[in-house]
């Protein structure tokens, strides 16, 4: 048997845990094994066993130490480390035999808008923050590109450990090369999509819903723009409810918001497992993330005929939905008018919808299962030869 390690946070949770679940799936039938090495374990998972590790800093030389004597207890022969910029990886390596994958399952240097978005969160709330924000923190990040140099310099590290280094499209592949200014592509680099299952039974009698999949957190999702955008047209579509499936550390804020606000007709659903049902029914899906690396939410909703709309903040993203129009809805970062007029005049044009909802049937096929899983199986193999 070939052993594959991978590390989550917390397994199963979220797309980059899914596209985890999918290979296992996939390979267990090819001679793998799959092992998760995880902080919280949620629930179990076919053709994985998850190893629950009880350490409340993963990124400590402890933690470090308890990778290695996993990798070493089983016998892993790849360690496929997704997102995660380890403190100790080289020590992890030295002390190790297996090959080392990183997989990022994100935009290049997430890290970065992710630091700021929380400088910008505290800063709703306290003036001097504000000020931290305005004369310090701006400057620091795009003027000077200080944030930018720090993690690039884990990255760098990253890049020159691994045996290879997945990316989700080629323009992430061509950023990262030119970021870190390598001599060469190289061969290290793999581009994978996330893969989409097709939905046999698609229901073509949507209800009049708008959607919204994944975590609520405020450093990528921003579901509070969502909130906005609702605010401005609710009024003048009333047939129609906007549902909120997901949780996260915002969702007391966004509750709070909708309140404040006296915005009608929104339902927060909470964590629910069977997402499908929502998908089922919902007619259009929006997604007003700052970034993301590739979006599932955008794909699920191709694959059950539900229109996606999305701040176009990212290659993945864009390449998901483009042309806009067509495979759903690209609008200009950040722009909560537009937004919301593009979504005003979807939901009162049902034709649109009809037609609109036939194409992206027709373009979740580009991200087959059976395509992206021999890409994982053709990079395994490569490393094993």
């Amino acid at each position: 048997m070939k052993r594959i390690l991978f590390f989550h946070n917390e397994f199963p949770c979220g797309g980059a845990e899914r596209v985890t679940i999918d290979i296992a799936n996939y390979l267990s039938s090819f001679g793998y094994e799959f092992f998760v090495l995880a902080c919280k374990k949620k629930a179990e998972v076919p053709n994985v066993r998850v190893i629950e590790m009880t350490i409340s800093d993963w990124n400590s030389l402890s933690g470090a130490e308890l990778f290695i004597n996993a990798i070493n207890f089983y016998s892993i022969d790849i360690f496929v480390l997704p997102i995660h910029l380890f403190k100790h990886l080289d020590y992890i390596m030295e002390q190790t035999c297996c090959k080392l994958v990183f997989a990022l399952h994100s935009i290049p240097l997430w890290e970065v808008k992710t630091k700021m978005a929380a400088k910008q969160k505290r800063a709703r709330y306290s003036f001097l923050k504000k000020i931290e924000l305005y004369l310090f923190s701006y400057p620091k990040a795009n003027w000077f590109g200080v944030y930018n140099r720090r993690f690039l310099k884990q990255y760098e590290n990253i890049y020159s450990l691994s045996d290879a280094y997945v990316v989700l499209c080629e323009d992430y592949k061509l950023e990262l090369f030119r970021r870190m200014k390598l001599p060469n592509i190289g061969d290290k680099f793999y581009v994978i999509p996330n893969s989409e299952q097709v939905v046999e039974d698609v229901n073509l009698n949507k209800k009049k819903q708008i959607l919204f999949v994944g975590r609520l957190s405020y450093a990528d999702k921003r579901v509070d723009r969502l909130i906005d955008i609702w605010k401005m047209i609710y009024k003048k579509v009333p047939d129609w409810e906007l549902i909120i499936v997901g949780e996260g550390e915002e969702e007391s804020a966004l509750r709070m918001r909708v309140s404040k606000k006296n915005i009608q007709r929104v339902r927060f659903t909470g964590y629910d497992e069977n997402v499908s049902t929502y998908y089922r029914d919902a007619s259009v899906l929006c997604l007003t993330s700052t970034f993301e690396g590739w979006g599932l939410c955008l794909t699920e909703a191709q694959a059950n005929g539900v229109v996606p709309i999305a701040f176009d903040s990212c290659a993945g993203v864009h390449q998901i939905l483009a042309p806009s129009g067509v495979n759903g809805f690209l609008i200009p970062p950040f722009k909560k008018q537009l937004f919301a007029e593009t979504l005003l005049n979807l939901l009162n044009s049902p034709d649109k919808l009809v037609e609109m909802r036939n194409n992206v049937l027709l373009k979740v096929r580009d991200y087959s299962p059976q395509v992206v899983r021999e890409k994982w199986m053709d990079l395994f193999e490569s490393l094993l030869k």
